[in-house]
């Protein structure tokens, strides 16, 4: 424990930030805490069309998660407070690794989902997803986060095919003064966060923020692997899962004459974990497990220029450099993105607006293996440029608005690409609007996919060892997908509010191992040997259709209700041969039903109380099954800037397996934790 201990020593270091001097500020309370259900559905949101819209006017499936909801779902992470968006698929792993996807398509690193903080990507060309503990943004420093289910490709580029999910914090003058917040209990040990802001002048703010966190999920929990489809691996007790992190960051936000704004931000993190290893030697059974210990250390520093000369006349220019190295007991990655991005948004008339931008980003990573994946090459550039244009035409002013997009790729992996999309917004009335879209978007190979060398072990056929090698593929095309979605929203007074949305998507080109039906001979040197590769190919195609519907209804002052239903059927098809045997590289986590409710009480000006239930069906593709789970949160507020409060997730101890991890990780059931946090604000 050696490492873990190491990094116990970064918390007495989050005391001792350079703050300023203390300002005093009233209860704590944020600008979304007190929303009424009339308030819910005018809420400004910004990932639909890069710009600030009412919700009620955006023309997708939108779905916002406010500050409030955050603090009263007692989340201690992004993932876990994501577990209460309708139509997201989330499901844990082992506490600190999460399966987060929309419409299909879940899995660990979920490739078709684009998961930004402020506007910036989080997505890892080298993997192809996002690893979500690495995400070094202080949960109590997040002021929204915007999901947009569906494709969002033409406003935000490839890889953005079935959902997006925007991190949005605090600007820096919001709140004023300080806060600390610290949590304990039988799984999150310690989890510190303390953060200072205030304003220097009428035109410069400033935040500056550390954190602190110590984990211990294993508890002797049996761990479960799914090295094959067929051969299910069960581990009898996890001694060690042990994971901390440490991070610390700032945010700048200033103004520049009467029409300019900027923006600065950054943050250094480390995280280390404790992992158990399983390695498939022989099939079916002969399992090579070992405790392993996996380390990010890294960092981000974002810039952004914002100026609005006139009303409808707004452009923005944003730079971003992130640069990480990720040490997994089986492969060493250096991975850096330098991000630049412009957009322009001008109203060309009464009726009319138009909207285009262009990018660039060059991404490279440098990997050493050390057991199991290898990269040929080992050092990669990647490189990617874009350009976009949309218009809107109000067709009948303040009625029926049409809006036609078309997004332009080239990246140095498949050469050249496009992403149209074509949405229309009928609001009838204040209180209620329809809308439709029609879009393509396309998910770009990884370096997995096109330069990945994997050891799948042996399998014996009678005396005879096969080797199981898997290989990426130079020749891949990105996976496309063509949407049809339809959405309608209804809002009754102060009383409830309705949302619902339609989807059918079809995937073309997916990517499937494809391999011999008999094993090859081959000479390794002079000596011949058996084997069986599989290579990754477009040979699949795919279908998913389904509905998603939430409400809120407001049954008193002080007491609102918050239900949700989503539906998916998914299907994706394997090409029929007697020469090839087609396979999956990891079996999807398909939920056909998901139904959610949380009841957010206010039991008196001091003392709320926050039920949340979540059931789930069936997951046939891994044999998983289904699940009802029940969260609570009581919190007190003794005094206008302190509260105490006490979420228990899980009440019910049921230890259900959520999703299998990427192997060679394994992954553990639920169970009953608790946390006692408090936050005090100064």
């Amino acid at each position: 424990m050696e490492v873990m201990c190491d990094i116990r020593r970064f918390a007495p270091l989050a005391l001792l930030i350079p703050f300023a001097a203390a300002q005093q500020v009233g209860a704590p309370t944020d600008a979304l805490d007190k929303l009424s259900v009339d308030d819910l559905f005018s809420v400004q949101v910004t990932s639909v069309g890069r710009k600030a819209q009412e919700l009620s006017k955006a023309p997708a499936a939108v779905y916002v998660l406010t500050a409030e909801d955050i603090r009263r779902s007692g989340a201690t992470s992004i993932p876990e407070a994501l577990e209460w968006v309708p139509g997201l698929t989330v499901l844990r792993v082992d506490g600190r690794s999460w399966v987060v996807s929309a419409r299909g398509d879940a899995r660990q690193y979920a490739d078709k989902m684009l998961v930004m903080v402020d506007g910036q990507s989080l997505y890892t060309p080298t993997f192809s997803g996002v690893f979500w503990d690495m995400i070094a943004v202080p949960i109590d420093n997040v002021e929204r986060i915007e999901v947009v289910l569906g494709p969002g490709a033409v406003m935000w580029g490839p890889n953005a095919v079935n959902g997006v999910i925007n991190i949005i914090t605090r600007p820096a003058s919001s709140p004023g003064g300080g806060q600390a917040s610290v949590a304990t209990g039988n799984e999150v040990r310690n989890d510190t966060q303390l953060s200072w802001g205030g304003s220097l002048n009428d035109h410069l703010s400033y935040r500056a923020w550390g954190t602190f966190d110590y984990v211990t999920p294993a508890f002797g929990s049996p761990g479960y692997a799914l090295l094959d489809d067929s051969f299910p691996y069960r581990q009898n007790t996890v001694a060690n899962m042990d994971g901390g992190s440490a991070s610390f960051g700032f945010r700048m936000d200033g103004a520049a004459g009467a029409s300019g704004q900027w923006m600065a931000q950054g943050n250094l993190y480390k995280v280390d974990r404790q992992d158990p290893v399983a390695y498939s030697m022989v099939y079916p059974g002969v399992v090579d497990s070992s405790q392993g210990h996996s380390d990010y250390l890294g960092g981000y520093i974002q810039a952004a220029w914002t100026r609005t000369p006139a009303p409808g006349n707004e452009s923005t220019l944003q730079v971003s450099y992130s640069s990480t190295s990720v040490d997994f007991p089986y492969i060493l990655l250096s991975l850096n993105n330098l991000t630049l991005d412009y957009q322009n948004r001008r109203q060309t008339g009464t009726r009319n607006e138009l909207y285009w931008g262009a990018g660039f980003q060059q991404y490279w990573d440098s990997t050493a293996s050390r057991r199991f994946i290898a990269f040929s090459p080992a050092s990669s550039t990647y490189r990617s440029g874009d350009v976009v244009v949309r218009d809107e035409y109000q067709l009948v002013p303040g009625r029926l608005m049409g809006s036609l997009g078309l997004r332009l790729d080239y990246n140095s992996f498949t050469r050249f690409d496009y992403q149209p999309s074509a949405r229309l917004l009928f609001t009838p009335d204040q209180r209620q609007s329809a809308w439709m879209a029609v879009s393509r978007a396309v998910r770009v190979p990884s370096r997995v996919n096109r330069d990945l060398q994997y050891d799948g072990g042996v399998m014996m056929f009678g005396d005879t060892p096969v080797a199981i090698p898997f290989y990426g593929s130079e020749s891949l095309k990105p996976e496309v997908e063509r949407s049809l979605e339809a959405g309608y929203r209804f809002q009754s007074g102060q009383r409830w509010s309705l949302s619902a949305s339609l989807f059918w998507s079809y995937y073309d080109r997916l990517i499937v191992m494809a391999g011999p039906a008999t094993p090859l001979v081959g000479l390794n040197g002079s000596t011949p040997f058996v084997y069986l590769p599989s290579i990754y190919g477009n040979s699949a195609s795919g279908r998913s259709y389904g509905a998603e519907i939430s409400g809120a209804w407001q049954i008193r002052p002080g007491w609102r209700i918050l239900p949700s239903y989503s539906y998916l059927n998914e299907v994706h098809w394997l090409p029929a041969s007697d020469y090839e045997i087609y396979q999956w590289d990891t079996p999807l986590n398909t939920i056909p039903h998901q139904f959610r409710i949380r009841s957010q009480h206010d039991l008196s000006r001091k003392l709320q109380l926050d039920v949340m239930a979540r059931a789930r069906s069936r997951n046939d593709n891994c044999d998983l099954p289904g699940a009802f789970l029940m969260d609570v949160r009581l919190g007190w507020r003794p005094t206008r800037t302190g509260e105490l409060s006490l979420a228990v997730q899980d009440l019910a101890d049921r230890r259900i397996l959520e999703a299998y991890a990427e192997n060679p990780f394994l992954s553990i059931p639920t169970r009953r934790t608790f946390v006692i946090r408090w936050t005090q604000r100064f």
